[in-house]
């Protein structure tokens, strides 16, 4: 009896610790998640427009398949996308505007990519 009064006594203390390294993880995470989008190209380039012409003009491309792959590659591809790009994954995170933005544009293009890929190939 005597040693749980003595835990109960500190915890206070380790609730107020736990609660402060959860906040300090999150406010870490949150800078690490930026310093990953920032390195993987928030630096947009002049010729954004043209790569996103270019990137339309073939669907295949912006799936990151081959024509001649089949269409289960091609479904599988297309879902690994829409789970790495889904605009929704990335609201709750406290993450920048311009990136929510970027996966949603990004997620637009694979969407419309996919359907062209589908009404090619007579897919369901």
């Amino acid at each position: 009896m005597l040693f749980f009064l003595r835990v109960l006594r500190f915890l206070p203390l380790l609730l107020f610790l736990l609660m402060a390294f959860k906040v300090l993880y999150g406010i870490l995470g949150q800078e690490r998640r930026q310093r990953q989008y920032q390195r993987g190209g928030s630096q947009r380039s002049r010729n954004d427009s043209y790569h996103d012409y270019r990137e339309s003009a073939d669907p295949y491309e912006v799936l990151g398949c081959k024509r001649s792959d089949s269409d289960e590659v091609i479904r599988k591809r297309y879902r690994e996308l829409v789970a790495k790009y889904h605009p929704d994954k990335f609201i709750g995170q406290n993450l920048d505007k311009e990136f929510i933005e970027f996966a949603s544009k990004k997620f637009q293009r694979i969407q419309s990519a996919y359907e062209r890929i589908r009404r090619e190939r007579g897919m369901r």
